[in-house]
């Protein structure tokens, strides 16, 4: 129980704005530390969900609204997964051998052009999409902040780790020793992705016209997205990484809306 509890409080001082913890990254302390990561995605959805009955009666424009769409969720979760897509864009733009790119992933504190670039193309898209996302949609996308994170977790409990010049991966520390406590982890993070893909369905279907194709699209987008990041994973940093993961949640956490918005320009 303990060291549940230890995990609690390294997911949220680690993956939110929480107060930072002290404790050191160990499996005594992280070792269910991915089970707690999707209920920051909870916390997010929440809060946009609020917001989204909220900012109709609060602001006249869709400028703010789409901000706050594009950047509270980053906001909440003290750019952990930010840090993670700017060092693998910068990686991966680099064009180096694997073991330079996870030099990059591991040491490098100076950001290259590529990167940053990458970063700001990624907010301004973003706050393009919330700017044109009906507001019926927020209700829906907003799911996708649990789903990137219960994915987040199942990619490292049960994909390959990249191994830094023969160190031992940061994200070990997150993985039980015993095979058991692993897949009970990976069914209790596919729960959190049934749970919110059910909801999704049920809130696109409840539409004054339903667009159940809302929801589907969603999922999709999600899909693509993991698909991607393990191919990019696997090709440059030999696995997946704590960096590499960031990359991805940031990645799927805008092809969701993106994904939703076009099915809901489609006529189907």
């Amino acid at each position: 129980m303990k060291s549940i509890g230890r995990s609690f409080l390294m997911a949220f001082s680690g993956y939110s704005i929480s107060p930072k913890s002290s404790m050191d990254r160990s499996k005594e302390n992280c070792g269910f530390i991915l089970i707690f990561i999707p209920l920051i995605g909870a916390i997010i959805c929440t809060v946009l969900n609020r917001w989204a009955v909220l900012y109709p009666y609060a602001c006249d424009f869709q400028i703010l609204p789409a901000v706050v769409g594009a950047v509270v969720p980053t906001i909440l979760s003290a750019g952990a997964h930010l840090d993670g897509f700017f060092r693998t864009t910068d990686a991966l733009s680099s064009h180096k051998s694997r073991e330079e790119k996870l030099k990059i992933l591991r040491e490098d504190a100076h950001g290259g052009y590529s990167a940053i670039m990458m970063c700001i193309c990624y907010f301004m898209i973003a706050i393009g999409i919330w700017s044109e996302m009906p507001i019926d949609g927020i209700f829906v996308i907003a799911f996708g902040y649990i789903i990137s994170r219960a994915l987040y977790g199942i990619s490292i409990l049960t994909m390959k780790h990249a191994a830094y010049d023969g160190m031992v991966s940061k994200i070990d520390a997150y993985v039980p020793d015993s095979a058991v406590g692993r897949w009970i982890q990976v069914l209790i993070n596919l729960g959190y992705i049934v749970i919110s893909a059910v909801l999704m369905y049920n809130i696109a279907c409840t539409y004054s016209v339903p667009k159940p194709s809302v929801a589907i699209a969603c999922l999709v987008g999600a899909a693509v997205s993991y698909i991607y990041y393990l191919i990019i994973s696997y090709k440059n940093f030999g696995g997946v990484t704590e960096e590499s993961g960031g990359f991805f949640v940031m990645l799927c956490e805008v092809i969701i809306p993106i994904a939703a918005l076009a099915a809901f320009k489609s006529p189907f």
